[in-house]
């Protein structure tokens, strides 16, 4: 049941339905834009709140979480998004894009659920253990490609020795960064472009010797400043000789603990909190957060060159018509409900979709053609549940399947289909749910990892001035005193930080993860 009313952004849109979900209960409003896109794309209405189906979207999708599994294929311990507990076999990557094995395939059945046999064949097939091509002695990497010497790197392209680093993209020597782009030597910075030796930094673009600084423009040798434009050798804003500034400079001890953390407080309290966290560069008719060179964008986060979308977030190189999607990039035009794809054209309800176009309720498709409930296939077309058909019994098919979703056609898979846990899931990297919202909504909340029994040292022991340190190697491992859980320094990750001359962390990596995109968050 919908009504239709007009609503104060009648100038933007000139019908708006409301209706109720019927899993969360929430109140949504549809565009006359989405009801045009939908009808384009002949798909039903959504049935369910953005929220909802950002979580359904979602918990197909794990970014961060590795597990150590074996190969199915091998045999071989190998590190996983997907812990052994999943009902589907697991490859490494290099036998799944292989030759070695055929995916198998089931005979369409019309008296059946047509989820219940998607489902059945998502158990059968193999899936890739991690998304990390052509990389170079990069084992604890996800979702990123071509990058040497890099750990604990997410989300990432083309980087050189960086680690815990997540969105970053062409940066080399980096650590503790989230969301940057073209940057070396730097240190818990979040949000920048061509940075140069920075050291918590937010919104910084294009600048060099910074530390502390806040949405700073084309500026360097900076401590504690927020909103300059090209401007150099200044202290809380205020202009100094470069004598001057050098000596206050030799006075601050970046490399000791507390005093790092007593500035960081500083930064937060006094430099960051009430000012506003926003990216918006060349933006029409657009609405979000993180957006450049876009264009009838609603509801879009972290997108770039893009055109009429909405509900979207990490997008990038020229997409168009892209709606309730996650990771999507390089010319892909006329996608919805879909998560990570490239190259794609006209398809919903598909994760992994790779040159791929006309296809709808698939999972990891390679160069393929009118494809539905299909699972790591390459190169194929007119297939239904991995089986290949003539054209015009496939389209019969298809529109058996279309005609017996009914007014479901275009909703996201059911939450039974889904691979991950909330805890496990992309979506509590970006948004949040109580464990009674996501038990409500039919979705499984999943259980903290179990802790490991150990004999952990605490992180005070850790040297106070990281520049103390004779050698590049501490063996023991360290308890974080917020999460509970042990983590280690490893060789690369001391190094660097002597380097660019800061501390040595005493939290464990995903808590800094979130410490540092809190503030995108709005949290």
């Amino acid at each position: 049941m919908y009504e239709i009313r007009i609503s104060m952004r009648a100038k933007l849109f000139l019908l708006i339905m409301q209706k109720i979900c019927p899993l969360s209960g929430e109140a949504f409003e549809i565009s006359d834009e989405e009801a045009a896109f939908l009808k384009k794309m002949n798909l039903q209405l959504p049935l369910y709140s953005p929220r909802v189906r950002s979580a359904m979207r979602l918990a197909l999708r794990n970014e961060r979480n590795l597990y150590m599994r074996k190969c199915d294929f091998s045999g071989e311990r190998i590190f996983s998004i997907y812990h052994e507990n999943q009902p589907f076999p697991v490859y490494k990557y290099e036998y799944w894009i292989s030759d070695d094995w055929t995916p198998p395939s089931l005979d369409y059945d019309p008296g059946k659920d047509f989820f219940e046999q998607y489902d059945k064949l998502q158990k059968m097939t193999p899936h890739v253990s991690l998304f990390a091509p052509y990389n170079e002695n990069c084992d604890y990497v996800n979702a990123a490609e071509k990058n040497k010497n890099c750990y604990m790197h997410i989300l990432s392209d083309r980087c050189e020795d960086c680690y815990y680093t997540h969105g970053i993209f062409a940066c080399k020597d980096c650590i503790d960064c989230a969301y940057i782009f073209d940057s070396e030597l730097c240190y818990e910075c979040t949000d920048g472009r061509k940075l140069y030796r920075c050291i918590m930094c937010f919104l910084c673009d294009n600048s060099s010797n910074l530390a502390f600084c806040f949405d700073m423009r084309g500026c360097s040798d900076c401590f504690f400043c927020h909103g300059l434009r090209n401007q150099k050798y200044c202290i809380f804003n205020k202009q100094y000789s470069k004598e001057e500034y050098e000596k206050k400079m030799a006075e601050m001890k970046l490399s000791s603990y507390a005093q790092f953390e007593a500035l960081r407080k500083k930064f937060i309290d006094e430099i960051v909190a009430g000012r506003s966290y926003a990216r918006m560069i060349n933006v029409e008719h657009s609405d979000g957060n993180f957006l450049q060179n876009c264009k009838n964008c609603h509801q879009c986060f972290d997108v770039e060159n893009a055109e009429d979308c909405y509900y979207f977030r990490i997008g990038a190189n020229g997409v168009k018509d892209i709606y309730d999607c996650h990771a999507i990039v390089d010319g892909t035009e006329l996608m919805y409900n879909c998560v990570s794809s490239t190259e794609s054209y006209n398809c919903h309800n598909v994760i992994g979709a790779w040159t791929t176009k006309n296809s709808f309720y698939s999972q990891f498709l390679q160069g393929c053609e009118d494809c539905i409930g299909c699972v790591s296939l390459r190169r194929r077309k007119n297939c239904i549940l991995n089986k290949e058909y003539p054209k015009e019994e496939y389209e019969k098919i298809k529109a058996d399947i279309i005609a017996k979703l009914g007014e479901y056609y275009g909703s996201p898979p059911p939450f039974s289909m889904a691979p991950f846990s909330y805890q496990d899931s992309t979506f509590k990297d970006y948004e949040s749910m109580t464990k009674d919202e996501v038990e409500k909504i039919g979705w499984v909340y999943g259980e903290q990892a179990e802790l490991p029994v150990g004999d952990y040292r605490s992180g005070d022991e850790i040297p106070d001035d990281s520049r103390s340190l004779t050698s590049n190697e501490l063996k023991e491992a360290y308890m974080c005193p917020v999460s509970g859980k042990p983590f280690k320094i490893i060789p690369q990750e001391i190094k660097l930080l002597k380097k660019i001359g800061v501390p040595l962390p005493r939290k464990h990596h995903e808590v800094r993860f979130q410490d540092r995109v809190n503030f995108r968050k709005g949290d």
